[in-house]
């Protein structure tokens, strides 16, 4: 075999990979509607931890910290002792900032609100050395709570947030649904707001069928048990969150999607912004992918099915790279078969060989080849957009996830490649979890 039909071949079976899993998400959204797995075991927690880590985020880490602690009052004053064991009401709430450096503001605008918080004196070099800096100082006294959640800076709650959430029995992870702030802005924020109603509703897909979910890095909540397996584990890469869901599932710990209450993400309005963590998001599963090798074969061995959705979900993205070099490969495919049906190009491919059977034998298989790449690559893109549809005739085009212009696509693309361009060009401060030069 020669070294095109062999290149083509290689191609065509990377290209069944996003196949496969375009298939497989189609399949769960179009799946008849239901809630997570066992909702009848449902219940209120008894005691939390809002751990909220923040790194030279100013006073606005106040905003959240302010949320949280008018949830934390609300259910103090219901008398909440008496309504967890009804099943009624909310739990405790203890509210923690946790700086990752000196950062002044910040310090203000809490100590006037009132708002506890844990000041880290060196910074970085990822969220993760700063969660395992918090499970090291907290100790035993992470034992006291039911779950602690964790929220990006950049969050919000709505009200009543405490009151609504229910964890079902058993759950040691969870992550909790999220939606934009208000209305996207036009270009990159569009498209990231479809990406999270796909993930929301794939979440309690996966869920519900028993397979993994992966933390989104914003409103997760974790037992004591799992804060420590899990987020104060996660060292080792700048994709924190993917990590940690990486770690525990290899020890046998299932990250779960609840479905409410929801939490708000305020992100970036602009695609230059949103492409500085991206390119750390990049950067870090790059990374991942070798220093989480031994990981991923251990949660092979516990959940072969549940690995290859949650790796997908890890090393195909972002979809917008993949769908755009599949359906480059299917067009170069097509192109190259109408290229080789004519006699010139296969009595090129046939030139040298002594006999008629090696002579025809070689343009055939590289045919075969060709034609099985284009079929794989269109069959992605087919999914991902009945993916796309079920998801719209699921949830409609409400005023946070608007219709995505071709325009918005071309935003986020552009948006993309400077990330990837970021990633792939500064390997010490993204792919590593080492402070930046």
């Amino acid at each position: 075999m020669d070294i095109f039909t062999t290149g083509t071949a290689l191609l065509a079976a990377w290209a069944a990979t996003p196949a496969l899993d375009a298939f497989l998400r189609w399949r769960r959204l179009t799946a008849p509607q239901g809630g997570a797995r066992t909702p009848e075991g449902a219940r209120a927690p008894g005691k939390l931890l809002a751990v909220i880590p923040a790194r030279a985020e100013g006073a606005r880490v106040g905003d959240l910290a302010s949320d949280l602690k008018r949830e934390s009052e609300r259910e103090e004053k219901k008398e909440i002792s008496l309504k967890v064991e009804e099943g009624e009401g909310g739990p405790a709430v203890d509210v923690l900032v946790l700086l990752d450096g000196p950062d002044p503001d910040a310090e203000a605008r809490l100590v006037r609100d009132g708002v506890r918080y844990l000041s880290k004196k060196s910074p970085g070099p990822s969220k993760g050395h700063a969660l395992a800096f918090l499970a090291k100082r907290l100790a035993e006294g992470l034992d006291s709570y039911d779950f602690i959640l964790v929220f990006d800076a950049d969050m919000r709650l709505p009200e009543g947030f405490f009151r609504d959430l229910r964890v079902p029995e058993g759950t040691e992870a969870f992550q909790l649904p999220v939606r934009p702030a208000g209305v996207p802005a036009p270009g990159a924020p569009r498209v990231e707001a479809l990406s999270l109603a796909e993930a929301r509703l794939d979440d309690l897909a996966r869920d519900a069928e028993g397979l993994p979910v992966r933390l989104r890095g914003k409103a997760m909540g974790f037992s004591p048990r799992a804060f420590r397996l899990g987020p104060a584990q996660a060292t080792r890469t700048t994709a924190e969150d993917s990590e940690a869901t990486l770690v525990l599932l290899a020890r046998g710990v299932l990250v779960r999607a609840l479905e409410g209450p929801f939490a708000f993400d305020e992100p970036p309005s602009d695609a230059g912004a949103m492409g500085r963590s991206r390119a750390r998001w990049f950067g870090g599963h790059m990374r991942l992918l070798f220093s989480g090798f031994i990981d991923v074969l251990r949660c092979v061995v516990r959940r072969p099915i549940g690995t290859f959705v949650l790796a997908a979900d890890f090393w195909l993205r972002p979809r917008i790279f993949l769908l755009g070099t599949l359906a480059l490969l299917a067009s170069v495919s097509d192109l190259a078969m109408v290229v080789l049906s004519s006699s010139g190009a296969w009595r090129a491919l046939g030139a040298g060989k002594v006999d008629a059977a090696a002579a025809t034998a070689q343009p055939i298989a590289l045919l075969a080849c060709l034609l099985l790449l284009s079929l794989l690559g269109k069959s992605s893109l087919l999914f991902e957009w009945l993916s796309v549809a079920a998801l719209r005739q699921r949830i409609g085009y409400p005023a946070e996830c608007p219709a995505v212009s071709a325009a918005d696509l071309s935003d986020s693309l552009l948006m993309w490649i400077g990330a990837a361009v970021r990633g792939v060009t500064s390997p010490s401060r993204w792919h590593r979890a080492r402070p930046p030069a």
